[in-house]
């Protein structure tokens, strides 16, 4: 068990997400930065979707209750009875012992995993909070949290390297897939958002980040549709012409114009990017998005079993390009 002694921001339980109910009107919601929140379970020995804590901006203080393996996921310092200690790293807390995590230095969003999950009922399949239909609460001082069971040994001192960091700054290029209302726009109108550099509105949040920026200009079909389906990284552009990225707790369908939609690979980037951060759109067709989506995901498993123990990574250069490259440890499988 563990207790949040102090939570200096909104910090919540979250996993990848509540699939499968879009169509009674229920979001997906889940983690913001699915890579880092599946990288931090990675190094307690979790599965990637196991629930865990997710904060904004400053983390909490955690007391434990009994002994358990943690890691927390973030550009920031992390002490553990007073003593600084890594992040993208996992450490054994014994009884009584006191995890002080501080204020993001980078990015929005971060985790702290703990080996075996949080424990929680589930929602429609889900561990997932969506504070809009009271799926779950935003965390208090006093609150505590059961842990899963787990064989702690063996899990700690995990260590992310270097190259394998995620890596948010204050601007950030992102690919675009354009449509499905493409020609709801004037040519100017695409020209402008893919030439502009757009900046995230106080008036964002895990629904979806508003856009402060040129006006994306629409042709005579205007800024209304039919209401059809909305998908993670939507790009909607109401009469205003600012654009909407839609996220993680964004609702199943709306009725304005979308200009494209954010490659998944590009989500997490677009996630950490806090207020008054810039956001540049570059056009990408749907192959090449999700050839990046296969490099990333076949990434994310070696890098799992990496963390396993299971093979070992090196670089190597093919065509003049360096890649990471992964193979079996000797006498395992």
């Amino acid at each position: 068990m563990i207790e949040l002694v102090n939570v200096p921001s909104l910090t919540t339980v979250q996993d990848l997400g509540r699939y499968g109910h879009q169509k009674f009107g229920v979001p997906v919601s889940g983690v913001m930065d699915e890579v880092s929140a599946r990288l931090t379970n990675y190094l307690v020995g979790n599965d990637g979707g196991a629930p865990l804590l997710e904060f904004v901006l400053g983390g909490p203080t955690v007391a434990f209750h009994s002994s358990a393996v943690f890691a927390v996921g973030g550009d920031v310092e992390v002490k553990l009875n007073g003593t600084s200690i890594s992040p993208w790293a996992s450490y054994w807390a014994k009884r009584g012992d006191l995890l002080e995590v501080g204020v993001l230095r980078s990015g929005v969003y971060g985790y702290i995993a703990f080996a075996g999950g949080v424990r929680c009922e589930p929602v429609l399949g889900s561990c997932s909070t969506y504070l809009r239909a009271k799926f779950g609460r935003a965390l208090r001082p006093g609150d505590t949290l059961n842990i899963g069971p787990a064989i702690l040994t063996g899990r700690e001192g995990k260590r992310l390297p270097e190259e394998f960091i995620p890596r948010y700054g204050s601007e950030s290029e992102v690919m675009v897939i354009l449509g499905p209302q493409e020609d709801h726009f004037t040519g100017r109108g695409v020209d402008t958002f893919l030439s502009s550099e757009y900046r995230v509105a106080p008036e964002s949040d895990r629904m979806g980040y508003r856009l402060d920026g040129p006006r994306i200009e629409h042709s005579e079909k205007g800024a209304d549709i039919i209401t059809d389906a909305i998908p993670l990284g939507s790009v909607q552009v109401p009469k205003s012409g600012k654009p909407i990225i839609m996220l993680a707790d964004r609702q199943t369908t709306g009725g304005y114009a979308k200009i494209g939609v954010v490659a998944r690979v590009d989500v997490p980037k677009v996630a950490q990017t806090r207020v008054g951060g810039k956001i540049r759109f570059k056009a990408v067709e749907v192959d090449g998005a999700q050839k990046l989506l296969r490099k990333r995901e076949a990434m994310m498993e070696g890098i799992k079993l990496y963390l396993r123990g299971e093979v070992r990574a090196y670089r190597i250069r093919i065509l003049g390009e360096e890649v990471l490259a992964f193979t079996k440890t000797v006498g395992r499988g």
